[in-house]
């Protein structure tokens, strides 16, 4: 049977605003993954600084990689570029990729096998930790969804050696603990996942929020919209392994400082943008299967429709109660 059978493909879509130092390690470490099965396609996001020359760079230098370039003339945010993306993908598994972030090579073996092997709509990963010139913070990132026992040893002095050491001794999936976070139990509208480049989802789903009107005037973080809808619609997974490497610098969405304890610190306008988040992803959600309801009824049947209503509606838990409770003094 094996003789006949052809592993997913998956599609990166690599979104990139002003990201010139970045971007080519990023694409770098897609090159280097040990599943060879994947096409990237990189958007910039009418970039202001070389960043465009650097991906045009990049791709003539690898000209045997499945690689599409699309260039936006305007700024059109991080949702509206993966919707663009998505449009373009052909694989079976998309990941959005920040480009400024950097995968460890067995990144997509990873992620794709723990797709098999639980028929989730999402995964997510560990997370490690890294600044603005490539030096390795913590491999015990807050941030992360799950916290991560691993052996290292500090004797590595680049990125390069930390691939071949996890090449060495870390690949081997065999034990590799996946958590189902089943949708009944972790509810909506809650935060469950690492930050975007931390997951792979099912194509399938992702291409349900293409039906979505006025996507320009969603007023929701790009991630939290996307995951939230994958979770509702099949539930996710938590692979218990550091997988990429989140960058901490002045310019990104969180705190630049990657040493933070045991706490996620985040800058003042995005702590009021996570409370906000908090109060709109409901009500957005509700009226983007509201506006849609034939097709998902169709798709999904009247008796599960209303389930999706009831997640939606009424999944609360303590974050989002404590997430209402501080937004009201902001």
């Amino acid at each position: 049977m094996e003789d006949f059978l052809n592993l997913p493909k998956v599609s990166f879509i690599v979104i990139t605003h002003n990201f010139e130092d970045f971007v080519c390690d990023c694409l770098k470490s897609i090159k280097n993954q040990t599943y060879k099965n994947f096409e990237i396609i990189v958007i910039d996001d009418a970039s202001k600084d070389n960043t465009k020359e650097k991906i045009i760079d990049f791709i003539s230098q690898n000209a045997g990689i499945d690689i599409k370039f699309i260039q936006n003339e305007t700024n059109i945010g991080q949702f509206q570029s993966f919707l663009k993306g998505l449009k373009s993908a052909t694989g079976q598994f998309v990941c959005a990729i920040d480009g400024d972030d950097m995968l460890f090579p067995e990144y997509c073996a990873m992620h794709t096998e723990a797709h098999l092997k639980n028929p989730v709509a999402l995964t997510t990963c560990a997370q490690a930790e890294i600044d603005e010139n490539n030096v390795l913070h913590t491999i015990n990132s807050p941030d992360s969804p799950v916290k991560i026992n691993e052996n290292f040893e500090i004797k590595l002095k680049s990125y390069e050696e930390l691939n071949k050491y996890r090449s060495a001794n870390e690949i081997n999936t065999t034990g590799t603990s996946v958590k189902i976070l089943d949708n009944d139990k972790y509810s909506f509208a809650s935060w469950h996942w690492g930050p975007a480049s931390s997951a792979m989802m099912r194509k399938s789903v992702c291409d349900m929020l293409l039906l979505l009107e006025n996507s320009k005037k969603l007023k929701i973080t790009a991630d939290k919209f996307i995951f939230s809808f994958c979770h509702l619609i099949g539930s996710s997974a938590v692979i218990e392994k550091v997988l990429f490497a989140y960058r901490r610098h002045n310019s990104n969405y969180s705190m630049a400082n990657p040493v933070m304890g045991n706490k996620k610190y985040f800058k003042e306008h995005t702590q009021n943008k996570y409370f906000r988040n908090n109060k709109k992803i409901r009500s957005q959600m509700f009226k983007f299967i509201k506006e849609n309801e034939t097709y998902f009824k169709e798709k999904f049947n009247r008796a599960n429709l209303i389930l999706i209503y009831k997640r939606i509606i009424f999944s609360f838990d303590r974050k989002f109660f404590k997430g209402l409770f501080k937004s009201l003094f902001i």
